[in-house]
């Protein structure tokens, strides 16, 4: 398998279009996006903040994720430090990213599909349903998810 760039396509924002994670699948927490910033290249450590509106209110959840064998390691920052998960990219490019996460002592497993331009999410969601295999998916997966935009 190649090695992925991650400097090169990681950070910035990305908007999570679809997927299987009922904090984003149930409707009370909306807009959901991840910014991530390279804190360090070797070992590869992120900020990772996310952000959602709910009531009408922007929140964040923000952690720090290092990359193992292939997987990262997420941890909570502040309050929730004591809290973990492992997730991994299933896709990468400059537009597109797959991610695939654990569950938490408070939250299940789940699936995100997130674009740099949540504008393009009606053609990578054709391109999803007709070429999952072209994103590391399986059909079964891609009709589980559920679509933001």
């Amino acid at each position: 398998m190649a090695t992925i760039d991650y400097l090169t396509n990681l950070p910035g924002k990305w908007y999570i279009i679809g997927s299987t994670f009922k904090m984003w699948t149930s409707g009370k927490k909306t807009n959901p996006s991840i910014t991530y910033s390279i804190l360090n290249s070797d070992p590869l450590k992120i900020l990772d903040k996310v952000q959602y509106q709910s009531k009408g209110k922007t929140k964040s959840i923000v952690g720090y994720d290092t990359l193992k064998k292939g997987l990262f390691i997420w941890r909570g920052k502040g309050m929730l430090k004591p809290f973990t998960s492992e997730w991994e990219t299933l896709y990468i490019d400059s537009d597109i990213l797959i991610i695939k996460f654990s569950s938490t002592l408070v939250t299940p497993s789940g699936l995100d599909v997130l674009l740099r331009d949540r504008q393009n999410a009606a053609t990578y969601k054709k391109q999803l349903h007709a070429h999952p295999t072209s994103f590391n998916l399986k059909s079964e997966t891609v009709q589980e998810l559920k679509w933001l935009y």
